[in-house]
C-alpha cells in the first residue's frame, strides 16, 4: 500500500533516474562504435540490452503515464494546447524512434560494412537519448508540479495508489 505522504509521482521520478543511467551506457557505446567504426560483440550486447530496456521498461512506463497521469490531468486542464498534449505527443514520438532503433539494430546484424548501420543506430540512439533527457526534465519541472497543483487530493491519492508497486 502506498504511503499517503509519499509524492504520487515518486515511482515515475525514480524510473527516470534509472532510465537515464541506462541511456548513459547506450550513449557511451554508440560513441565508441562511431569512433572505431566497429561493432564488437560487447557493443552488440549493449545495443540488445538497450532495445530490451526501451521495449520492456520504457514503453510500459509511458503506458502508465498515459493511462494514470494524463487522463486525470486532462480532466482538469484539458488536452489541446496544454502540457498533456505535449507529453502524449512526445510519448508517441519516442515509440516511433524505438521502432527506428530496432530496425537500425537489425540492419547492423546483416550489414557487410557496419559503418552505415552504425551511423543510423547513432542517429536514432542519440536523438532518443537527448529527447528523453528533455522529456523527463519537462515531466519533472512542469507536468508533475502542474498535477500536484491542479488535481484534488483524492485524484493524487488515486494516482499514488495506481502507481504503487
Amino acid at each position: 500500500m502506498a504511503d499517503p505522504g509519499e509524492d504520487p509521482f515518486s515511482r515515475l521520478l525514480d524510473d527516470h533516474k534509472d532510465f537515464l543511467e541506462k541511456l548513459a551506457e547506450l550513449e557511451a557505446t554508440l560513441d565508441e562504435m562511431v569512433r572505431t567504426r566497429k561493432a564488437t560483440e560487447a557493443n552488440r550486447a549493449v545495443l540488445d540490452e538497450a532495445l530490451r530496456f526501451l521495449e520492456e521498461e520504457l514503453l510500459p512506463h509511458f503506458r502508465l503515464e498515459d493511462e494514470v497521469v494524463l487522463p486525470a490531468l486532462e480532466s482538469r486542464v484539458g488536452r489541446f494546447g496544454s502540457l498533456v498534449n505535449v507529453v502524449a505527443y512526445e510519448h508517441e514520438e519516442i515509440r516511433r524512434e524505438v521502432g527506428k532503433f530496432r530496425e537500425a539494430r537489425a540492419d547492423l546484424t546483416v550489414a557487410r560494412d557496419p559503418g552505415p548501420a552504425i551511423e543510423e543506430l547513432n542517429r536514432h540512439g542519440i536523438f532518443t537519448i537527448q529527447f528523453l533527457w528533455d522529456h523527463f526534465r519537462k515531466e519533472r519541472t512542469s507536468l508533475f508540479p502542474t498535477a500536484r497543483e491542479q488535481l484534488p487530493p483524492e485524484d493524487l491519492s488515486a494516482i499514488r495508489r495506481k502507481l504503487s508497486r
